[in-house]
């Protein structure tokens, strides 16, 4: 119980963001409407199907990039975070708090309108829950790669500044919102070094959507060999104690 009270309670202050300004709510919900508008005029039900599983995978990489990993950077800033290590709040308590104070945020603007697109399109249940199981996997991977970086960056004005593009040259630019296979044959498999990349392959398998250009071995290969890389790299500068 003390535990979980911890967690609750960080996670409130986490959550307050989103209470005290929806506008944030409201712009990503317009961006979802506009978004799903264009793939479905353009690239009609196949571009739609694709976009749900690229809103949940999306969702949860730019959640754990971006958000948590800000949160956690600007708390090294504000000196929040040896205020917690003085605390009796141990390091994974407090990332899980973060994480979870995220989370409706993702919930509302990532996976209730893939829920809601998919049931319209008829994408089966059982393919929505096997995408929603990547999503722990994505927000980990998201936010142990940019806290890799972030928490080695001098000049806190830069945090906004290197997270930001990050979530843009991982999700934006890569076949994450159009599929591997619209390209040549020579980038396949290079691009899998991308996680957000591998990420969909996998999503898409799980979904059994038609454009897939590995079975998952590969992209779960590169995504592992990730988790060994960032993993490291992000908590040798997360110390936490009076060390």
């Amino acid at each position: 119980m003390r535990v979980a009270r911890q967690l609750l309670g960080l996670a409130c202050l986490n959550l307050k963001w989103m209470i005290r300004q929806p506008l944030w709510v409201v712009q990503s919900l317009v961006a979802v409407v506009g978004l799903s508008a264009m793939m479905a005029s353009w690239g009609g039900m196949d571009a739609l199907r694709n976009l749900v599983i690229a809103w949940v995978v999306a969702g949860a990489w730019g959640s754990g990039l971006n958000l948590i990993a800000q949160t956690i950077g600007w708390d090294r800033v504000y000196y929040e975070y040896e205020r917690l290590v003085a605390s009796p709040v141990t390091l994974p308590v407090y990332f899980a708090s973060v994480v979870a104070g995220h989370l409706p945020f993702f919930l509302t603007v990532s996976v209730a309108p893939a829920v809601l697109v998919g049931m319209l399109i008829d994408i089966p249940p059982s393919a929505l829950v096997m995408i929603l199981s990547l999503s722990p996997l994505a927000i980990m991977l998201g936010a142990l790669m940019s806290l890799a970086v972030v928490l080695r960056i001098r000049n806190p004005t830069n945090i906004s500044a290197i997270t930001n593009p990050l979530n843009t040259l991982t999700v934006v630019l890569p076949p994450v919102y159009y599929p591997l296979s619209a390209l040549p044959m020579h980038f396949r498999l290079p691009l899998l070094a991308v996680p957000t990349v591998s990420l969909m392959e996998v999503a898409r398998w799980l979904a059994g959507y038609p454009h897939v250009c590995f079975d998952p071995s590969l992209p779960l290969l590169s995504l592992a060999v990730w988790a060994a890389i960032i993993t490291p790299a992000a908590l040798r500068k997360m110390r936490w104690g009076l060390k």
